[in-house]
């Protein structure tokens, strides 16, 4: 097949201009196949077709959806009917109108049966992009364990096997697809676009640490003010958070002033394209996410990658995905554990040359942990489903 004619469907239930993953993935691929979006916001991706989707769903509709949800749970017999009212296939089909697709590339198993629902009434393959594990994608909460797990596990049994070709974000997360359901997907890491920034030296009296992202309850952020007061008076915090709990981020502050006065500042978010530059002011990039879940636990966030290409020392806990990067291109440190003494410990413990050593192995790493590198995998997985 020409790939050049080769017609590609993205789609994803999100706004596609806040999804970077999305993104990097329209702009690797849109010289070299027709693209077509389909999403709840626009990517304006210039040299695209691009569709957006609306729920029409009445709230009678809604509510009885909702309602077969929970039966399912005890009538699992009741999933594909729930399936049927949830997702919007014929909204998709109305969007979308005559098109036809070669590949359509489905981000998350929602959108997965839309994409399925699409091949079997056109023709064409299928692409999903697991942002996460989803099978326990939230496991602190008894809804989600008694409810929407099992669901999410019915519907990797039921639709994974139909896929032609399966991405994920993290190693940890791709081998357990392969452990319960044989598929073994590529890793595409959440890298940036390669920057070149300037080495910064560290001031030894006054060593600032920044934690940039979302600001929510299941991150425990907390842990980072308990921390200030047990590290020595030359480090100094700062917190670059997308509020969006303005509850919880007002507990953060007060609790700051508390036990941390002067210790912590609070900075506003910057926009997407502007986070590297900021954070390349600092020394540190502080990562003490606990464990939660599964999906916490092999997690490769955005902010650790912006870091590295920022040209920080990355701090994190054992956190076995993370860890593994940082000992491979010796960008960072790792503390012995998830408490919070044990990283106070590690952070004390540095010298400023410590941490300039870090600082330049980042720098260097970025060099090969970053999106031209990771899209380069995911077009050839993009080739291959045409082979």
């Amino acid at each position: 097949m020409d790939k050049k004619r080769a017609r590609v469907c993205i789609i994803s239930f999100s706004n596609l201009k806040n999804e970077s993953r999305v993104r990097r993935q329209i702009n690797a691929l849109r010289d070299r196949y027709e693209i077509t979006t389909l999403g709840l916001k626009k990517s304006e991706v210039p040299g695209i077709a691009e569709f957006v989707i609306s729920d029409k769903r009445t709230r009678f509709k809604k509510m009885r959806s909702q309602l077969t949800f929970l039966l399912s749970r005890i009538f699992k017999d009741w999933y594909p009917e729930y399936i049927e009212s949830k997702y919007p296939f014929e909204t998709v089909y109305e969007v979308l109108s005559e098109k036809k697709f070669d590949i359509i590339i489905a981000h998350s198993l929602d959108t997965l049966m839309v994409a399925y629902s699409i091949v079997i009434r056109d023709g064409g393959q299928i692409l999903l992009d697991a942002h996460e594990y989803y099978p326990r994608q939230i496991e602190d909460h008894w809804f989600h364990r008694m409810f929407i797990n099992p669901y999410k596990d019915f519907l990797c049994r039921k639709y994974l096997f139909k896929t032609d070709a399966m991405t994920t974000v993290s190693y940890g997360i791709a081998e357990e697809y392969n452990r319960v359901y044989g598929i073994k997907p590529e890793v595409i890491m959440n890298a940036p676009e390669y920057q070149k920034i300037e080495f910064k030296k560290v001031d030894p009296d006054n060593i600032c640490i920044i934690h940039h992202g979302l600001a929510h309850p299941s991150r425990n952020l907390e842990d980072m003010l308990y921390l200030m007061p047990l590290l020595e008076e030359r480090f100094h915090l700062t917190l670059m958070l997308v509020v969006r709990d303005r509850r919880y981020f007002a507990k953060l502050k007060r609790l700051a002033e508390q036990i941390c006065p002067e210790r912590v500042d609070f900075r506003e978010a910057v926009p997407f394209d502007s986070i590297i530059p900021t954070i390349s002011e600092y020394d540190i990039q502080l990562i003490i996410y606990n464990p939660t879940s599964f999906n916490v636990k092999h997690s490769l966030p955005n902010k650790f990658f912006d870091s590295i290409m920022a040209g920080l020392a990355v701090i994190v806990c054992p956190s076995p995905e993370m860890k593994r990067i940082i000992e491979e291109f010796d960008c960072g440190f790792v503390a012995n554990s998830f408490k919070v003494i044990d990283v106070a410990n590690l952070i004390n413990g540095l010298t400023d040359g410590d941490i300039m050593k870090k600082k330049r192995a980042s720098l260097e790493a970025a060099r090969r942990l970053n999106a031209e590198t990771e899209m380069k995998k995911f077009v050839r997985t993009v080739d291959k489903v045409f082979k």
